[in-house]
């Protein structure tokens, strides 16, 4: 996604606990690189409301601990990606913390338009596609996939 982004005109922050993938070998284009204790590394950010955050971790743990960050600051645009089920979870298990559930209205998650992506890079178009949409404006009614989730949300 991170090639894709760059492609797309975006400037790149990249936040991961683990340096062996959050290092400048790895993201030669990135405007700034931070890698550490993912709540360290939060308190130092402190995204304007021109950013986009796209929340890409290895669990839901940390998914929880992002997406809470996030939506506590004034990005222009949070994005989660994640199976309907893991988004469900997460959103579910902020609730019970507190966190109220119109706040998730601002979250695209899954994210990316569904234009069914089988493959990593399918996946990294579609997402940068929503971003893009989503920076330009776009009044289209486009497919995405946060429509599926809550369609499946009222059904059940």
């Amino acid at each position: 996604m991170y090639k894709v982004a760059l492609l797309a005109g975006f400037e790149i922050v990249v936040a991961d606990d683990r340096e062996m993938y959050a290092n400048r070998e790895r993201f030669p284009g990135a405007r700034d690189i931070h890698s550490g204790e993912m709540e360290n590394i939060m308190r130092q950010l402190n995204p304007p409301e021109t950013s986009f955050i796209v929340i890409v971790t290895r669990g839901h743990r940390y998914d929880m601990d992002v997406l809470r960050w996030a939506l506590d600051t004034s990005a222009r645009y949070i994005g989660m990606i994640g199976s309907g089920r893991k988004v469900l979870t997460v959103f579910q298990e902020l609730e019970k913390q507190g966190v109220a559930p119109e706040a998730f209205e601002r979250v695209y998650a899954p994210i990316g338009l569904d234009i069914s992506a089988a493959c990593p890079e399918e996946i990294a178009v579609a997402i940068v596609a929503e971003l893009i949409a989503f920076r330009r404006g776009c009044k289209a009614a486009l497919p995405h996939l946060r429509n599926r989730l809550r369609a499946t949300e009222t059904a059940g």
